[in-house]
């Protein structure tokens, strides 16, 4: 018997759960990071309060880092839920990745 994929929200759900404005740069990283694979299906529905989508861009940011599978909502820094907030009232800050931000050598 075969596991049910697990639900994770719409982008719909996460954009007004974010209250992120049209437009806003907010909106464009919460869109670029909904590759839920990067996820353990168990993330789905744990209570830790980190949404999908800033899941996704920690693990993009942060392959090195190993993530627990026995208790996979747990393995995300505290400040992850700072992060968050602070996103969420700068809307328009931009937000990259190793991949593109600057060198700093």
């Amino acid at each position: 018997m075969e596991a049910e994929p697990p639900e994770w929200p719409s982008l719909d759900e996460q954009l007004a759960a974010a209250q992120a404005i049209p437009g806003s740069a907010l909106e464009q990283l919460i869109k670029d990071n909904q590759n839920f694979d990067l996820l353990q299906p168990e993330e789905a529905h744990d209570d830790v309060g980190i949404p999908p989508w800033l899941r996704v861009y920690w693990r993009k940011n942060h392959p090195d880092i190993p993530h627990s599978t026995v208790n996979p909502g747990a393995g995300y820094p505290d400040i992850l839920d700072r992060v968050y907030a602070w996103m969420v009232s700068h809307q328009d800050e931009k937000w990259g990745t190793r991949t593109n931000a600057p060198d700093q050598t």
